[in-house]
């Protein structure tokens, strides 16, 4: 660090990034932090949550409840990178903890080949591991829909955020904005009864979701068209928080040619979303083409990051040195 002098706050980030993203890989997915959040998010509503009570009470308990999973977090964090001497060891280890392992890729493998064997009952329950919605009553043409849909949802929420959080913020903000996105899966506002209690967390996530789903949907549009992407953007539907969350689905539909969303069912209701993209029906082989997709994409975003730092650095050194 010591090397790299007054640059290394735009040089190192993308470096540490990259590392992490390989590090994770070597992290097995039973030790993964999203495993001990959904237990302890759950026992926490379960404590805070009354449906009885009046929406701004449940509001409040939703703020409360919020803030008392987010702190800890937040000061752990400080001691980490404030305290120690060498805090960076910390931050990749952190960071790698929190980036998607191969679980996913895995599970996305197995899902294709019990499709394609007509095992539908054992694509549910490989699905069943990445996605909140009810799997049981989803045909083969639905679990290779929910399949991709879940896989963007992963990707964004574990690696696209932590990228861009992580280049503008630091270790601190990637892991509020990463906490606040896993937090919205547990406590998601279209669960019976739950829609004011997560309030509070569904808007801090939709704010710092909103950059990253506009410029992740522009980077998924590099592999369609983006004059399509522009003419489909009728298709987008709801208040701005569920329009700027449907960006990157619908990029992703145009550039795969096929047609994302539609109703699902979450605890036996049933959700209204619109259908994105062209009228087309997904196959099983576009599993695996999303991964694919979205592996190309965060690569791409680490060569950016770290070409925008390189940038900056040359600009920076060239104004010292006038």
């Amino acid at each position: 660090m010591a090397t790299l002098g007054p640059y290394a706050s735009l040089l190192l980030p993308p470096l540490i990034l990259a590392l992490a993203y390989l590090l994770a890989l070597l992290i097995p997915d039973a030790y993964r932090p999203r495993r001990y959040l959904a237990p302890l998010a759950e026992a926490i509503a379960r404590k805070t949550h009354h449906a009885n009570r009046s929406q701004e009470q449940q509001r409040i308990a939703g703020a409360l409840a919020l803030t008392v999973l987010l702190l800890p977090v937040g000061v752990t964090l400080l001691l980490l990178t404030q305290v120690a001497a060498y805090p960076l060891p910390f931050e990749l280890l952190l960071l790698a903890w929190m980036m998607p392992g191969p679980a996913i890729a895995k599970d996305t493998e197995y899902l294709v080949a019990y499709l394609n064997a007509g095992q539908k009952q054992q694509a549910r329950q490989r699905l069943s591991h990445w996605t909140i919605r009810d799997t049981a009553p989803l045909s083969e043409l639905g679990l290779a829909k929910a399949s991709i849909e879940s896989q963007l949802a992963h990707q964004r929420n574990q690696l696209f955020l932590l990228i861009l959080w992580y280049c503008l913020g630091g270790l601190l903000l990637a892991a509020i904005a990463w906490c606040c996105a896993e937090l919205c899966r547990y406590w998601h506002k279209a669960r019976p009864g739950m829609a004011a209690y997560a309030g509070p967390v569904t808007w801090l996530n939709a704010v710092l979701q909103w950059p990253v789903n506009l410029l992740l949907a522009a980077t998924l549009t590099l592999y369609g068209s983006p004059i399509t992407l522009w003419h489909a953007r009728h298709q987008l539907t709801g208040d701005w928080q569920s329009r700027n969350q449907q960006w990157p689905q619908l990029s992703l539909a145009c550039s795969l040619h096929r047609q994302l969303g539609g109703p699902w069912l979450l605890e036996g209701q049933r959700l209204l979303r619109p259908r994105l993209g062209p009228a087309n029906n997904v196959e099983s082989d576009d599993v695996l083409r999303t991964r694919r997709l979205l592996s190309y994409a965060g690569w791409l975003w680490l060569a950016l990051a770290f070409l925008l730092g390189a940038a900056l650095t040359l600009l920076w050194h060239h104004t010292l040195t006038l």
